[in-house]
């Protein structure tokens, strides 16, 4: 499980909005609000310590520099906003330092079936580009704003507290890529402590706080997924994988696979040849689709049927 610092491109707006055929996405933070809304299927998001389960019409939001990984059994179909608050911060700089306290919305009546509504009609705005769309875009992602403030319950972060969750999230950073370049080889707790001068103790703490899971859990899980890869995707031998993946030993291999996928890694190839797997799990790292224009505007025509006119 290799978990991600996601580097939003926004082009000349200060959003991004698509649809996503999901099935996994490996765990990552990025800097803008992230607003899901679950079209068909099941979807669940880890974040920290928590863990929500969403079905079709629930809706979702996760705030800026928050770890978060999403899973799915079958492909689930997602429409995603990514909105930086630098958006709002000119008229409403409150937005810097607010939090979303995390719950999911029903949005299937009243006044949060607006919600998909609103986001439905900024998609069709985004893909079909009517004349003057910039304008009324702008106008639809101020009013989601509006009612999302009016839903979802949320915090005003003291200064302090905004500016300590930003050097926890870069801090975060350095961390996920330092073990990222160091998984294959022997890796303890007390190297990344080393190289980032904090104590083995504060360390130990700030990890189970940020990633919801102790090192040694991320590491393991890490190490599986790469080499989950390797073993789908390249004919290497097992002794091959599990020196490659930083594994000390077969046995400490195959244990630590079966406890992430059910099946030593001997299994688990044979099966996926025999096309005997989950979907889920013949999934490789990060499993998406995101949709292409005309995809996306075959969605609309299914979801939004206002969406043949301005």
């Amino acid at each position: 499980m290799v978990t991600e610092y996601e580097i939003i491109s926004h082009g000349l707006t200060s959003y991004k909005i698509f649809f996503n055929n999901m099935l996994y996405r490996a765990p990552h933070v990025h800097k803008d609000y992230e607003i899901c809304l679950v079209l068909s299927g099941k979807m669940q998001i880890n974040y920290r310590n928590a863990s929500v389960s969403l079905d079709a019409d629930d809706l979702f939001i996760v705030n800026p520099f928050q770890s978060h990984e999403f899973i799915a059994q079958r492909p689930s179909l997602l429409l995603i906003l990514q909105i930086s608050s630098s958006f709002f911060s000119t008229y409403f700089p409150q937005i810097d330092n607010l939090e979303f306290i995390q719950d999911k919305l029903r949005v299937g009546e009243g006044r949060n079936l607006i919600l998909r509504s609103l986001l439905l009609d900024i998609a069709d705005l985004h893909f079909r580009r009517p004349q003057f769309h910039e304008f009324k875009a702008i106008a639809q992602i101020n009013l989601l704003f509006y009612h999302i403030l009016s839903c979802f319950p949320h915090t005003i972060m003291p200064e302090k507290e905004k500016s300590r969750s930003q050097n926890k999230a870069t801090q975060m950073r350095r961390i996920m890529n330092y073990i990222d370049a160091n998984y294959s080889q022997k890796l303890l707790l007390s190297d990344i402590a080393n190289e980032e001068g904090l104590t083995l103790s504060y360390l130990s703490h700030f990890f189970r706080d940020a990633f919801g899971i102790t090192f040694q859990t991320y590491l393991l899980k890490m190490r599986c997924e790469k080499a989950r890869k390797l073993l789908l995707c390249t004919d290497l031998s097992l002794l091959d994988i599990c020196i490659s993946c930083g594994f000390s030993d077969m046995k400490y291999f195959n244990r630590g696979f079966q406890e992430q996928y059910g099946h030593t890694p001997r299994e688990y190839r044979m099966l996926f040849e025999e096309e005997q797997l989950p979907s889920q799990q013949e999934a490789l790292l990060t499993t998406q689709d995101i949709l292409s224009k005309n995809a996306s505007l075959a969605i609309l025509s299914r979801y939004y049927p206002g969406s043949c006119s301005d």
